[in-house]
């Protein structure tokens, strides 16, 4: 079975509610053990309070540690505010122990005999540290995904050029897409025209997803084009829909199913996550996903 590796932030986001665990990365890897897949996070925590619960947090829902470093940094944090709609924003502090994953050269040649499939964002790369690790792991990874996960103001065009240049498949919103096309054209007033932008940019890309919000989501590659309208539920917060959506897109993608039933079965898989609070709910994901696609 494929061995992924979540490489990235571990922390708790701070709502007005309370702490949940959260981080992109870790929440991509949670989702895909749940789906059943070998998914580790690759990433650091404190040693303090804080980062002892994260690591108690990940064991109770069996997710494997070893790839998770302790430090001498402040566990991460991050707070949310949510606005009208429980659309998310996010003050992330700094420094957090996050900021500091490193691997010796035998760690990165171990990863690499396993061929993994990396995934990764650009919230990742704000310390020069985690550039050079990443830098370290991506050519040893078979599969480079990239979730972009854009937070201002911790990424430059330069930095999402290089990554976008390593990257085999992306996972992107829409208003993030607009956004980093415009800094080459301003005349791109189509979702299929930044797209194709960006495939004639990138020669490496094979496939880009992008989530609309409450609009669904897209699948393009090079020679094909679904849209899903999305399923409607009442939003408690956006927080992690979007990484359980790439959680599931990869999943069924590993297990043979067409471009057209992942994006569907994606787009399912974030519907109620976005109905719960927090990234990692605990759900009977199966019978949520066969309601919405029945």
């Amino acid at each position: 079975m494929d061995k992924i590796f979540c490489f990235g932030e571990l922390l708790w986001d701070v709502l007005p509610s309370g702490k949940i665990p959260g981080g992109a990365p870790m929440n991509v890897a949670y989702h895909l053990n749940k789906l059943g897949l070998n998914a580790y996070p690759l990433t650091a925590v404190g040693k303090d309070t804080l980062g002892q619960e994260l690591l108690d947090f990940l064991k109770s829902k069996h997710i494997d540690r070893r790839y998770i470093q302790q430090n001498n940094q402040p566990t991460g944090q991050v707070t949310v505010s949510l606005n009208e709609k429980n659309e998310a924003s996010y003050t992330i502090h700094s420094p957090a122990a996050w900021d500091f994953i490193q691997l010796k050269s035998d760690e990165i040649k171990t990863i690499g005999m396993d061929k993994p499939i990396l995934i990764f964002g650009s919230l990742a790369c704000r310390n020069a540290i985690n550039r050079d690790t990443l830098n370290k792991l991506l050519p040893v990874a078979t599969l480079k995904i990239c979730d972009i996960n854009l937070r201002a103001p911790f990424y430059s065009k330069e930095l999402i050029e290089y990554l976008l240049s390593q990257t085999d498949w992306l996972k992107i919103n829409h208003e993030e897409l607009a956004l980093i096309t415009s800094w080459d054209r301003n005349d791109l007033d189509s979702e299929d025209k930044q797209i194709s932008w960006l495939l004639h940019l990138h020669a490496n890309l094979d496939l880009i997803m992008v989530t609309r919000g409450d609009k669904g989501a897209a699948y393009y590659d090079r020679g094909t084009h679904y849209n899903h309208p999305g399923f409607k539920v009442e939003v408690k917060d956006t927080i992690g829909s979007g990484d359980s959506f790439l959680a599931m897109f990869l999943s069924k993608a590993l297990r043979g199913e067409s471009p057209e039933q992942c994006l569907a079965y994606a787009c399912a898989m974030g519907a109620p996550i976005a109905s719960h609070s927090g990234a990692t709910p605990t759900l009977d994901i199966d019978k949520e996903i066969s309601k919405l696609i029945a």
